[in-house]
């Protein structure tokens, strides 16, 4: 039994879009379309516990099925049913969690929730199944803070009329037509909708050792490995009219003493004032979901703009911030003492005031361990075995608020100035002596 899922990832689209786009270009019918993008992704479907973005010990349960399929001549039913029996707890802590939403009296298009949930009992699904289905098919109307409303105007036309439309004339079902509406005007339905973030400070577990798959112990001397780092050169200012020219020399980045050691001088380099570096595992290394670690010491100088965080390989939405951004740990010298984990999007980002994140006062003259866990749905940023902030993506988000489904790189970087490191002007005096940013270790874990 294979259950439509309009937000399952199918190559990065949502199977909902890949439906659209096959109505709107191709002439097809809402069942049509469907069908279409279930063929074409047969792995992605199945029963309602079924999600192919868990994490395994490592690969994701598609990856999994699919090795199933192939090595083992499976049919997708029986892999997907050995990767769910084999990672029970995982798919019976994820359905949990979903069914953590689960409302009874929720009116889907006419019939309430519960009702919708009886009846595919009586077809035979068990209990959590059929609700799982509601909430599926319903994703829009059990969100954790959907603000949908048939009152609200885009465009001067009331939501509502929109969905009829999209019905009538698409061939959608008002729960897709929903979803449109809602991804085309979504900042109608909220700042941030499709994404929750939640502030919180608790004991988050380390990493189990086993799913290690890649990392820097800077455990050599010289300059940083070139198979695992690329130093980005270059003094036009890199969006944030940062002051220094970014070099490859010794004097700004080297590895000694088991550390890695990045410096912002003040010094003549063509026509910028300062030099410093910018490492960046592009092109060598990069990842689609996983644990991030980092351990680091920082520079306090003001004017400093230190900075370990990431990008996407490919900008497969657009230039920033519709790539997206994720910003592992910022800190700036003139707030000494303050690091910032944040992501940004096309819907939230800084340079329109409505980023995501929080900021954590730590002693940075220590050592601390900054992170980020990262899954299809969501983002957990820790510090030192804490947990700080948890963005959690809802199922019908669009890109616009959630671009983080594909590959990303880590990039490591010390600024001088620009528009935020510079609001309070640079003490020269400190870049005289040299800003160093001190990393002990960068480490990439398969599974969170």
């Amino acid at each position: 039994m294979k259950v439509w899922n309009p937000h399952v990832l199918c190559d990065g689209v949502p199977a909902g879009h890949r439906a659209a786009w096959c109505i709107d270009h191709l002439g097809l019918s809402s069942e049509e379309a469907r069908n279409r993008v279930l063929e074409e992704f047969p792995l992605k479907f199945g029963h309602p516990f079924w999600n192919p973005d868990l994490l395994c010990a490592g690969p994701s349960s598609e990856d999994r099925a699919r090795w199933c399929v192939q090595t083992c001549g499976m049919t997708v039913e029986a892999a997907q049913k050995q990767v769910m029996d084999e990672f029970c707890k995982l798919f019976e802590d994820a359905a949990q969690e979903s069914l953590a939403r689960w409302k009874s009296e929720v009116d889907c298009d006419g019939v309430l929730s519960i009702v919708l949930a009886q009846q595919r009992s009586e077809m035979g699904m068990s209990e959590d199944a059929a609700k799982l289905w509601v909430m599926q098919e319903f994703a829009s109307l059990f969100s954790c803070q959907s603000k949908w409303s048939p009152e609200v105007l885009c465009d001067g036309v009331p939501a509502g009329d929109r969905v009829a439309w999209c019905v009538k004339n698409m061939g959608l079902s008002s729960e897709e037509a929903r979803q449109r509406v809602m991804r085309e005007f979504c900042a109608n339905f909220g700042e941030k909708a499709g994404i929750t973030a939640v502030k919180m400070w608790e004991e988050f577990p380390e990493a189990e050792g086993g799913s290690l798959v890649w990392s820097d112990e800077f455990d050599y001397t010289g300059p940083p490995d070139p198979s695992k780092w690329s130093c980005e050169l270059g003094d036009h200012g890199w969006g944030n009219g940062e002051l220094q020219s970014y070099t490859d020399a010794p004097t700004n980045v080297w590895v000694s003493d088991g550390l890695l050691h990045i410096q912002a001088k003040r010094e003549t380099h063509g026509q910028r004032h300062y030099t410093s570096a910018r490492l960046t595992t592009k092109g060598k290394a990069d990842w689609l979901y996983g644990r991030i670690e980092v351990r680091l010491r920082l520079p306090s100088g003001r004017g400093t703009w230190a900075a370990a965080w990431m990008l996407p390989t490919h900008n497969r939405f657009g230039d920033w911030p519709m790539c997206g951004e994720i910003d592992i740990m910022e800190h700036v010298g003139h707030d000494a003492g303050r690091i910032h984990g944040t992501i940004h999007t096309e819907m939230c980002n800084h340079k329109k005031g409505t980023q995501v994140g929080q900021i954590l006062p730590v002693a940075i003259e220590e050592w601390h361990t900054y992170g980020v866990a990262w899954s299809y749905n969501r983002l957990s940023f820790f510090h030192d075995g804490h947990r700080y902030l948890t963005v959690t993506k809802e199922n019908w988000a669009s890109e616009e608020a959630w671009p983080f489904n594909k590959p990303f790189f880590i990039l490591l970087n010390l600024a001088v100035g620009g528009d935020w490191g510079g609001q309070k002007g640079i003490d020269d005096a400190a870049f005289e002596a040299g800003q160093v940013m001190e990393v002990s270790w960068v480490r990439v874990y398969g599974s969170t």
